[in-house]
């Protein structure tokens, strides 16, 4: 008993000279890590590499690409045409073709330097250092083209961060048509190689490569200031970032980015969080102000976690999604390159967007790029009036932080999808999924096609992805979701629009009753599935309540009958699945979701142990929410194919709440390696990777 007595007075003397030392973990004047919130430098980085490595097995590595499309945000009027910018950094040479402008007009190419400052916006103003180039040539096939040789001598100074087209005689701040602007990974890439930066004075000559005499128009994102940008930079861009993401309301209705995409709540918003939320919510703005009772439906709002959407076009009815969340972005933004253009996609269309992006593949304004992503949703859901006039019913933003917010939503999650051959369930109920779920097409014997054998989710969702296992790439497909009997929201509103999906062509043919009208082509984009537990409910619509029920939705006519159920090659993958398949299917993707969670919440417990005082409670109160989506996710299927695995989760989880309301540094930090500790066990409980 003494001797007990004498070890606790020795560890409390030891917690009090601790806490004596760790009086800085209290004290938020001393230096700290920025707050990242789930924002991962090591993650953007990972992006950007990737982005270099397919950017220079491309070829033409010191050519500066970019599209020119019309802006719903910021082009003058309207127009069908498009175009593109080919720079090459070393010789200056400039190619500028378009197609689809009307012939009985001239056209002229201009380069814009908008000018810094947080009252600056992206669009181009008065003010602002613009550069004409000279005018559009009419070619024999109907197109545009303008070659020139860039002078760098009268270009000191001036960084490019817009290409416009605009009507002969008028200038881009008053009648721009066509946009293009270098996106973040552009800006990062050109900007921090060694090439680069001997041009600029910032670095020695290398011993070999070219240099691009040009690469300076490129503007610096914050990280590029360097051969390459060091993990300090990209933490600053990040944090910078998430501030914009959850703070910022330019100048609107209230509403930010977080509105909607919470980054609580896995980067979404359902029913059931919604319903935790006070009445004076930014989200509900629609309920308590009269200039903007429009701007949602409350009941599908509430009851259903839909948000209006005015994807074809404000002159067209809105339609009713769900908020998709933004968690490994860059393992689902990849469009298709169809078989024409050398790839092996089915829609060359798709290609008209630089990003997969929305429900739809279409759902950023412009190019369709993630940075374009922030200028839609600024228009959409946070104006002060339906009017929606840009700086009069809201802010744009500038193209800080345009980047800014790029570098934080592309470091979200996952850099990579997962490679299922290396895993082995150590359930025999999940493995069993695994093997269902990991099959491209029905079996074929004799001539006849085998039902119920397989689920055949692999050809749309390679490795529980977003991507086709035939092009790598995010694939838009028509599944027949719109097409299912009595869908829930049309029960609550009889009179919303049909959604049409991909595209804004009209027809009259939309919906279960096949006698609807909508615009679009029917296409969906394809989310991933490591996430999905954690998302529901599902589909764009919202239509399906739990995971089970998403899953078994494929063994009805909507999805059977649809162009869904056939492989680009016409292979046939309709789905009969037994209800047994279906749990196994369930138990299998939530077992992803939970090892997900894991990874996610050990990630972000060993960031609050390097920050201090509200942002370490904040970043922790993240992990936490983690860690509780592991345990739920798992719980949420009813059958417990892991049940020690749950009950080290629930002891992380204690001991998480605890190193909460720790304020003595070690102690917190003690009982978060602990917690860490457990949840790697817990994985070792459900799965057995191979290296």
């Amino acid at each position: 008993m003494l001797s007990s007595s004498r070890h606790l007075a020795s560890l409390a003397a030891a917690l009090v000279l601790a806490a004596a030392l760790d009086t800085a973990f209290l004290d938020e004047s001393q230096p700290a890590a920025p707050m990242l919130g789930h924002g991962d430098a090591a993650t953007l980085r990972s992006v950007m590499e990737r982005w270099k490595n397919r950017h220079e097995q491309q070829g033409d590595a010191e050519t500066l690409k970019l599209a020119l499309v019309p802006s719903s945000t910021l082009s003058a009027a309207r127009t069908q045409g498009r175009g593109e910018l080919r720079l090459n950094l070393l010789t200056g040479a400039l190619e500028v073709k378009a197609r689809g402008l009307p012939a009985e007009r001239d056209y002229e190419v201009w380069l814009a330097d908008n000018r810094g400052g947080t009252s600056r916006a992206v669009k181009p103003e008065a003010g602002d250092r613009l550069i004409g180039l000279g005018m559009l040539r009419r070619t024999a096939d109907g197109g545009a083209i303008l070659r020139t040789t860039l002078d760098r001598t009268s270009l000191a100074g001036f960084e490019l961060d817009q290409a416009i087209i605009t009507e002969s005689g008028a200038t881009p701040d008053r009648g721009g048509l066509l946009f293009g602007a270098p996106n973040l990974l552009q800006r990062t890439y050109f900007s921090s190689q060694p090439w680069s930066l001997t041009v600029s004075g910032d670095a020695p000559a290398p011993a070999s490569g070219p240099a691009l005499p040009f690469a300076f128009l490129l503007p610096k994102a914050a990280v590029a200031q360097t051969a390459g940008p060091d993990a300090a930079s990209l933490e600053q861009l990040i944090a910078r970032g998430r501030q914009i993401f959850v703070e910022e309301t330019f100048d609107g209705n209230g509403r930010t980015c977080a509105t909607c995409h919470r980054p609580d709540n896995n980067h979404t918003i359902d029913p059931r969080y919604i319903a935790k939320l006070p009445a004076s919510d930014p989200l509900f703005v629609a309920e308590y102000n009269p200039d903007l009772k429009d701007l949602e439906k409350p009941a599908l709002l509430r009851q259903m976690g839909l948000i209006l959407a005015n994807v074809d076009g404000f002159d067209k009815p809105g339609v009713m999604r769900s908020v998709p969340h933004l968690l490994a972005l860059p393992t689902s933004i990849d469009v298709e390159v169809c078989v024409e253009h050398g790839g092996k996609g089915d829609f060359c269309e798709d290609e008209a967007f630089a990003n997969a992006l929305g429900w739809s593949g279409d759902g950023s304004p412009g190019t369709g790029s993630l940075r374009e992503f922030a200028l839609g949703a600024i228009t959409q859901h946070m104006p002060k009036t339906l009017n929606r006039v840009p700086q009069v019913d809201f802010r744009l933003p500038t193209d800080e932080e345009l980047t800014a917010l790029e570098a934080y939503m592309l470091s979200l999650g996952r850099t990579q999808d997962i490679d299922l051959s290396k895993l082995s369930f150590n359930s025999p109920l999940v493995q069993q999924g695994k093997l269902l779920f990991d099959v491209k097409e029905n079996p074929v014997r004799n001539g006849e096609v085998i039902l119920g054998e397989t689920a055949n989710c692999n050809g749309c969702h390679q490795n529980a992805g977003a991507n086709s296992s035939t092009t790598h790439a995010n694939p838009t497909r028509d599944t027949g979701v719109e097409n299912m009997r009595t869908p829930p929201a049309f029960l609550l509103d009889p009179t919303l629009a049909v959604d049409g999906g991909f595209g804004k062509e009209e027809r009259v043919s939309c919906g279960f009753s096949q006698d609807h009208t909508c615009y679009g082509n029917g296409r969906f984009n394809t989310p991933p599935l490591v996430e999905a537990a954690d998302t529901a409910p599902f589909f764009h619509n919202n239509s399906v309540n739990t995971l089970e029920e998403a899953i078994a939705s494929y063994n009805g006519d909507s999805f059977n009958q649809s162009p869904g159920a056939k492989t680009s090659s016409g292979k046939d993958r309709r789905v009969k699945l037994e209800s047994s398949q279906v749990t196994a299917i369930a138990l299998f993707l939530r077992t992803l979701n939970a090892l997900e969670n894991i990874r996610s919440s050990n990630s972000l417990s060993r960031k609050s142990m390097d920050l201090r005082g509200r942002n370490a409670k904040e970043t922790l109160k993240l992990a936490m929410a983690d860690t509780e989506d592991a345990i739920e996710v798992l719980q949420g299927g009813t059958l417990l194919p892991y049940p020690e695995a749950l009950a080290r989760l629930e002891e992380a989880l204690a001991l998480e709440k605890k190193a909460l309301h720790t304020e003595i540094g070690p102690l917190r930090n003690l009982r978060l390696h602990k917690a860490i500790a457990l949840k790697l066990q817990a994985k070792a409980l459900m799965v057995t990777e191979q290296p």
